[in-house]
């Protein structure tokens, strides 16, 4: 009768879970074991298959409550009991123990029997479902005795004999803990028989220590502890497995006889520093920085810093041995900075071409060294065309609402080119042109001038610079020189004389060998009656040397005059191949092109060029605004030439001493006029010497005149008869 309502229950459990075990899929769970044999239990065990099993817990699913050490820890065992739940239904794995492959575990049981032990991730894990679990087993500790507590745990109790836990015997909430088991108890550790300690000090911006700690016994060194008496903040420990600070103690795990211990950190402050008790002396490395000072004093003496047995990192260190009862007094000076300059112009080299339409073309190439500023806002004097930084083309860019340029600065030495364009008006007779010039917010260690001028524009006087360019030269002045004697020993009265200088000083501009002429000419005309009463030898000697003396005297005045004609060309030349990019070539820029370019500068974008975004336009719009476009990498301006050259430089420029050249020019009507107002001053001269004029004009046509042929009369014959 039993059986068949316990066969009945069951069919009808098996229809209601039907329907539900179609839906979801069940994961397969060990049934538990059946503590009876009645109908009840086994309606038990069908429901427990039946239901599934809730999977949704991912955190915080256990809990581990308490854990206890006894035993003795002579043998290197203690036994442990650890308590725990599960808060929710379901298989999990509670981590224990670690390192997996130093400790070892032995006879564990849960709940009284087998328990599933494994390990991951370097620690042992418990595999159970139970919802209170009980793990009691021994513990084999690793030759460091030092063992990792994965946790959480709320709360640990030792109670072992023959030794203790360094941490303390009642511990709560632990979570990835080292416990270091000491096999002496409460004995004091015993003292290794080496042990010696180097200690460096490293000021900067911080004050770091370094100790290099070496310690041997002859058996297991087990702990080492080290007091820090300095109010040392340890970071790191190398060599040290679990190091932990306890009651200004730095507790070093250790693991065999010999222990090499690296401890770095920092200090709050120096001060009087002793030797280590154990030690016999100390090593002690002293070293700071640019902006720190350190000062040693004590007793201590110094040595040769290739004995350091620590690595120096500065040219200032300095080695004390300090042996034991002696002390180093150690202090430190803090060095106040001062502003330097982060970053300066080495060489500023700048072109600026006039043409003949009024357009000013200028290039500077700037060779900055840089190490501390990310731009450079950087002002042509006009707008700006291209930019490049070592060769490389870069977008030209400004802040929002000003004209400058902000120029990407890169670490070390560089060179920038930038191209700009602007317009200036020609007078019609002379003029001046001022060239303020780039405004750069850096010191300049010098900045040449290269002004180059079409062949109607000829450059006067430069000023601004270090030195003033004058049109003039010594050959020039030793020309007025000549004129003005010449003058004075050919003419009488101080207008004569006047119109003389003035004439014979436009004639070496004019015509060098024509000055050269008519100055041996009136040499010659002056010193005539001398030479005419000298002896036959002695005027064919002062002859002969005055052939020399012309030849010494005038060969070299027409060379350095050819010279001096010839040296704006050449010069022009070499400046303008001396810091120019390669994309000078020996063309003039059409008229369309400069006009097209000079529209450009005043008017605003328009069009299809207004709307363009990112820089996307058609070829039409290309075309309709001279191939200016937004947002693209520019490309370098053809400079044009010119046919005349003006010079300018100055050292040592900064924002507070500009540099700001001034060209004084005159154009080809200017020189007219003044040839005009020479050929006047000539015909003025000419008319005041008419009559001594017309005296040498009536003697050369008499002596050009045909000489009268002399007649011989003959009788005439007398008539024959």
């Amino acid at each position: 009768m039993r059986s068949s309502l316990a066969l009945l229950f069951c069919s009808a459990g098996v229809c209601i879970a039907a329907p539900a075990l179609a839906r979801s899929p069940v994961p397969v769970v060990a049934a538990p074991v059946a503590h009876g044999s009645s109908w009840a239990s086994e309606l038990v065990e069908l429901a427990e298959l039946v239901k599934p099993t809730d999977t949704t817990c991912t955190d915080h699913c256990w809990v581990l409550d308490h854990m206890r050490f006894s035993g003795a820890l002579g043998q290197g065992k203690v036994d442990f009991t650890l308590e725990g739940s599960v808060l929710q239904k379901g298989t999990y794995q509670i981590p224990l123990f670690g390192p997996a492959d130093k400790v070892r575990l032995e006879g564990v049981t849960e709940n009284g029997g087998h328990a599933t032990i494994g390990f991951e991730e370097g620690h042992y894990y418990l595999h159970t479902s139970s919802p209170h679990f009980t793990l009691r087993g021994k513990l084999v500790l690793p030759e460091d005795r030092t063992v990792t507590i994965v946790g959480p745990l709320n709360s640990l109790d030792s109670d072992v004999t023959g030794g203790r836990i360094t941490e303390g015997a009642h511990m709560t909430a632990l979570a990835a803990s080292a416990l270091h088991f000491d096999a002496e108890g409460d004995a004091p550790p015993p003292q290794p028989p080496v042990f010696t300690i180097a200690r460096a000090l490293r000021v900067g911006k911080s004050i770091d220590f370094e100790y290099k700690l070496t310690a041997q016994a002859s058996a297991d060194l087990g702990v080492v502890h080290l007091p820090l008496r300095y109010g040392e903040r340890v970071v790191d420990v190398a060599g040290s497995t679990g190091w932990r600070i306890e009651s200004e103690e730095l507790l070093l795990p250790t693991t065999g006889k010999v222990a090499d211990i690296t401890i770095t950190g920092t200090l709050s402050n120096v001060s009087s520093f002793q030797p280590d008790p154990r030690a016999p002396f100390e090593w002690w490395l002293l070293e700071s920085d640019a902006e720190h000072r350190v000062l040693a004093a004590g007793d201590a003496k110094q040595h040769d810093i290739n004995e350091s047995p620590l690595l120096r990192r500065e040219p200032n260190s300095r080695l004390y041995l300090v042996q034991r009862g002696q002390h180093l007094d150690v202090t430190l000076q803090t060095l106040q900075s001062l502003d330097v300059l982060a970053a300066t112009i080495r060489s500023h080299s700048r072109q600026v071409i006039l043409t003949s339409s009024g357009d000013l073309v200028m290039q500077d190439m700037l060779t900055y060294d840089n190490s501390g500023l990310d731009y450079l806002y950087y002002t042509p004097d006009g707008k700006p065309l291209f930019l490049s930084t070592d060769g490389a083309s870069e977008r030209v860019m400004h802040k929002d609402g000003s004209d400058d340029l902000m120029v990407p600065m890169r670490m070390g030495q560089h060179s920038i080119v930038v191209q700009s364009l602007s317009q200036t008006s020609i007078g019609s007779l002379m003029g001046r042109i001022t060239v303020p010039g780039p405004r750069v917010p850096l010191a300049t260690g010098s900045e040449m001038l290269t002004f180059g001028l079409p062949a109607s524009v000829h450059p006067i006087v430069v000023t601004g610079g270090d030195q003033t360019q004058w049109p003039v030269s010594m050959n020039d002045g030793i020309a007025l020189a000549l004129a003005g004697l010449a003058s004075m020993l050919a003419l009488r009265g101080w207008k004569k004389r006047s119109l003389g200088t003035v004439t014979m000083f436009g004639l070496w501009f004019v015509a060098k060998p024509a000055f050269a002429v008519v100055l041996g000419v009136g040499v010659v005309a002056l010193l005539f009656p001398l030479f005419a009463r000298l002896g036959k030898t002695t005027r064919r000697v002062t002859l002969a040397l005055g052939v020399l003396g012309a030849v010494i005297v005038g060969v070299p005045t027409l060379v350095m005059s050819s010279k001096a004609r010839g040296i704006d060309e050449t010069t022009a030349m070499v400046a303008a191949s001396d810091g120019v990019v390669d994309t000078r070539v020996s063309l003039e820029m059409s008229a369309n092109d400069k006009s097209n370019i000079a529209q450009r500068v005043n008017l605003p974008m328009q069009g299809a060029q207004a709307q363009a975004i990112g820089g996307n336009v058609n070829f039409a719009a290309q075309l309709a605004h001279g191939g200016l476009v937004d947002g693209v990498r520019p490309v370098a301006l053809t400079l044009p030439t010119y046919e005349h050259a003006a010079y300018a430089s100055r050292q040592l420029v900064t924002p507070a001493r500009a540099f700001t050249p001034v060209v004084y020019y005159i154009t080809d009507s200017g020189i007219a006029l003044l040839a005009l107002a020479w050929l006047s001053c000539a015909a003025a001269l000419a008319w005041s010497q008419r009559d001594k004029l017309r005296a040498l004009r009536d003697r050369i046509r008499a002596l050009l005149a045909p000489k009268p042929v002399d007649v011989v009369a003959t009788a005439a014959p007398t008539p024959a008869e």
